[in-house]
């Protein structure tokens, strides 16, 4: 029970390392992009609050119409920002997973509980990608990213357990009856040289 615990916990550990490590590291670009609308949104406030809405110049009303404009493409431009980051990003989180599944194989048999807690950790950074581009991409690009997903998910799942299945030698029919005939007799070897023994001393005395 334990090593379950530990297994499952150092897969969310391992899944928050490579989620932080990415964003840290290439964080989402429409931060800017929504300060510039921040800044945007300002301006046109302080446009309509300088006079009231009945007294604004036409200068003024060709002003707030240029930020709406403008806003709107910024909006335009941070949503396909998004998109892209969010297409790039799942990708690199994919990347991440099928190395640390790849790493879990290596530890499988030497030491099966971190083994089991990197393909755990693994399998969630996968989710998490796939996520991330079912969230933010609509494109064909989700399906490949899936796909591709899918098919590493199937390849180390396989070589995980379905080859290692297959490496175990099948043990030799009739050997265990084989060894345990053996015991038998050295078993039967020593009582006789016992009793022998045993007869031996009677008659002697």
């Amino acid at each position: 029970m334990l090593q379950t615990v530990f297994a499952f916990f150092l897969g969310l550990m391992v899944t928050a390392f490579v989620g932080v490590g990415v964003y840290t590291f290439y964080p989402p670009p429409q931060e800017a992009l929504a300060l510039e609308i921040e800044a945007l949104d300002r301006r046109e406030v302080a446009v309509r609050d300088a006079r009231p809405p009945d007294q604004l110049t036409e200068a003024d009303r060709a002003s707030l119409r240029a930020l709406v404009e403008e806003r709107n493409a910024l909006a335009d431009a941070a949503r396909g920002a998004r998109q892209s980051w969010g297409r790039v990003t799942s990708i690199v989180l994919i990347v991440f997973a099928t190395a640390v599944m790849a790493v879990s194989l290596v530890w499988a048999a030497g030491l099966p509980v971190v083994g089991n807690g990197l393909l755990m950790g693994g399998l969630f950074t996968m989710v998490y990608g796939v996520g991330w581009v079912i969230a933010t991409d609509t494109s064909v690009a989700r399906f490949v990213v899936m796909s591709v997903a899918l098919a590493i998910t199937l390849a180390l799942g396989y070589m995980r357990f379905a080859r290692r299945g297959q490496a175990t030698p099948a043990p030799v029919a009739g050997s265990d009856d084989a060894a345990l005939e053996r015991r038998v007799r050295a078993l039967e070897h020593r009582l006789a040289d016992m009793a022998d023994a045993l007869g031996g001393r009677d008659r002697r005395e």
